[in-house]
């Protein structure tokens, strides 16, 4: 009897014992974070609060004496049934993803785990459940990131490879085997830089290896050798790709650039020729925004003008524009800018010494591709030898023509010239009175200056042989033909100083045209100064090119029309004059290829300026 009682007692205290550490138990599953639940007969039994705040419950009745399935998504029911058999059984099931539905209805993807009842009462079934929704959301974005991945890289011109810390590829996009030739299976385990040009090798495995080491991106251009043993160029992009702070691969994407390097290649190539011609043309070239300030200036501009190019930039171009031509130039611009078309006008550049030098300028305007104009290109000529040859051309036939007609004229008047005046001297071989006699010399002095008339018409028109092998020694010339002038200009009170370089001075000429020049040139002056004066005569050698002979007088001056007119054939400023001296002097002059030019101010006297090739 005490045995039976002594166990009942020991029952007694064993499940007073147990009540005790279930209470315990439960205090602890109140205050955890862990969401716990306990279902007997599938039906709700226990949620502590974790639980009920993610179901969105208000109250515990919301739940506890309600089935399971009120909460569970039957999907996998039968699954569930399964684990909860094998939880009586004192098997605990391996966690698995479950839907479960919150008091609005809202679907959750729970990660669930069951346990057995430790308490003693095999019909419960414990429940801990954890929200995994993000998770989930997070995976199958992740796994629909993948898929387009897969889809865009194997579906792309470019090559995208991964490499891991070895440089060894462990994928390569089909557009490998499409740009390249190779297979995959030839790129997969094996380095990428065994392809790599020789003499580019180097360079790309530093970079790579650099990239992993310094954790940044790159992007670098080589050679790489397609299997039908061709190089194409390549431009590659690389991005390392850490994980938990280590190097877990690097991505490449790779694109065939070969295309893009030819034409990099022949625009370099072009641009290098275009370069050696503005380098190397006379032209001035540049480059002048809508302001008129220079973007370019080529390196002509320091051997034409003497300015250095880079000093020029950001100057504007009316600096260096001549200020008589500045409106003619802002017309052209305007032009420029509103017809769209090319436009050429002469102009006047200053150069750094202060001269004004004559160009023919050409300017283009450069228009965006909306059709405005940001620019304009003027490419300039020195055109002033240009002109001075136009000038020697319309001299030259000025005077073919003028010789023609002196010739046809001489040639009708010499002819009974000469029946006049040799029958008219037989006359005058008889004897006369004094009147007649007077009227007689009138009459011989008329046909003397006629047939003197159709002399220097003849000499105009005369086509002579002219021996520029001759070499002669001009200072020598001067003073000979000096000699037959000293008594006219010491009759008419005139000094003639006579002053050269040198002693020796030689040119090529025709000897007795160049000394008739010279009479004509010094009677001129000596006639000019009717009350004395001075003549001075100058000559000096001229860059090695020619020799200039200078003759000022201090006369009475030409005034600037009269000035232009001289020259002209029967034009005189004298009283007995004819006007054919200075065209035949020019003319003379122009055969030796020389220039003949006057200057002259009304007052102050004349200086005639001839210029001879040595």
């Amino acid at each position: 009897m005490k045995k039976q009682e002594q166990a009942h007692e020991e029952k007694f205290l064993s499940q007073e014992r147990l009540d005790g550490l279930m209470e315990v138990y439960l205090n602890q599953l109140e205050n955890s974070p862990t969401a716990f639940l306990i279902h007997e007969n599938r039906k709700w039994t226990y949620i502590n609060p974790s639980a009920m705040n993610l179901l969105e419950l208000k109250c515990k009745e919301d739940l506890i004496g309600k089935s399971i399935w009120n909460s569970i998504d039957p999907q996998h029911r039968e699954i569930i049934e399964q684990r909860i058999t094998d939880t009586k059984n004192g098997f605990t099931p391996s966690s698995m993803e479950q839907i479960w539905y919150t008091r609005r209805g809202l679907p959750l993807t729970m990660e669930v785990t069951s346990l057995p009842n430790i308490w003693g009462d095999r019909q419960s079934t414990q429940v801990i459940i954890r929200d995994v929704t993000i998770k989930k959301k997070l995976e199958q974005e992740h796994e629909e990131t993948i898929k387009k991945f897969r889809l865009i890289t194997e579906n792309m011109r470019d090559i995208v490879g991964l490499l891991d810390a070895n440089g060894l590829f462990t994928y390569v996009s089909p557009s490998y085997k499409e740009v390249l030739g190779y297979d995959i299976s030839e790129a997969v385990g094996y380095t990428p830089f065994q392809f790599v040009h020789p003499e580019d090798r180097e360079l790309i495995a530093g970079q790579f290896y650099k990239m992993l080491k310094e954790n940044r991106q790159m992007t670098v251009e080589y050679r790489y050798l397609c299997k039908d043993h061709t190089y194409i160029w390549l431009e590659s992009h690389g991005i390392p790709v850490t994980e938990n702070e280590s190097l877990k691969h690097a991505i490449v994407i790779s694109r065939n650039i070969t295309q893009r390097k030819q034409t990099e290649e022949k625009l370099r190539k072009s641009e290098s020729k275009y370069r050696i011609i503005l380098e190397h043309s006379n032209d001035l070239i540049c480059v002048v925004d809508l302001k008129g300030n220079y973007i370019y200036a080529s390196p002509s501009y320091k051997k034409v003008l003497g300015y250095e190019p880079e000093r020029m930039i950001g100057q504007n171009v009316f600096k260096y524009i001549l200020v008589d031509d500045h409106a003619k130039a802002e017309g052209i611009i305007h032009t420029l800018l509103t017809t769209k078309g090319p436009v050429t006008i002469p102009y006047h550049k200053i150069s750094h010494t202060g001269q004004a030098v004559l160009f023919e300028g050409k300017g283009m305007a450069v228009f965006n591709q909306h059709g405005d104009p940001e620019s304009i290109v003027f490419i300039s000529r020195d055109i002033t030898e240009k002109r001075k040859v136009e000038e020697y051309i319309r001299n030259y036939e000025k005077l073919t023509v003028l010789g023609e007609l002196a010739a046809g004229v001489a040639h009708e008047i010499r002819n009974p010239l000469t029946s006049i005046k040799g029958f008219f001297k037989l006359l005058t071989e008889k004897d006369r009175d004094q009147n007649e006699i007077k009227y007689q010399n009138v009459i011989m002095d008329e046909l003397s200056r006629i047939e003197q008339i159709v002399n220097e018409f003849m000499a105009l028109a005369r086509p002579q042989a002219i021996h520029l092998k001759e070499c002669t020694n001009v200072v020598e010339l001067l003073k000979d033909t000096m000699i037959l002038l000293n008594p006219e200009a010491s009759l008419r009170n005139v000094a003639i100083d006579l002053k050269f370089d040198s002693d020796a001075a030689k040119i090529e000429c025709e000897k007795n045209q160049m000394k008739q020049v010279f009479i004509n040139v010094m009677k001129n002056a000596i006639e000019a100064m009717p009350d004395g004066g001075s003549l001075k005569i100058r000559g000096e050698n001229k860059d090695d090119l020619f020799y200039q002979l200078t003759f000022e007088d201090n006369g009475t001056g030409i005034d600037e029309k009269r000035l232009e007119k001289l020259g002209t054939p029967f034009f005189t400023t004298k009283e007995k004059g004819i006007g054919l001296g200075l065209t035949i002097s020019n003319k003379i002059i122009t055969e030796h290829n020389g220039e003949f030019k006057m200057e002259s101010e009304l007052g102050k006297g004349t200086k005639v300026i001839i210029r001879l090739k040595k």
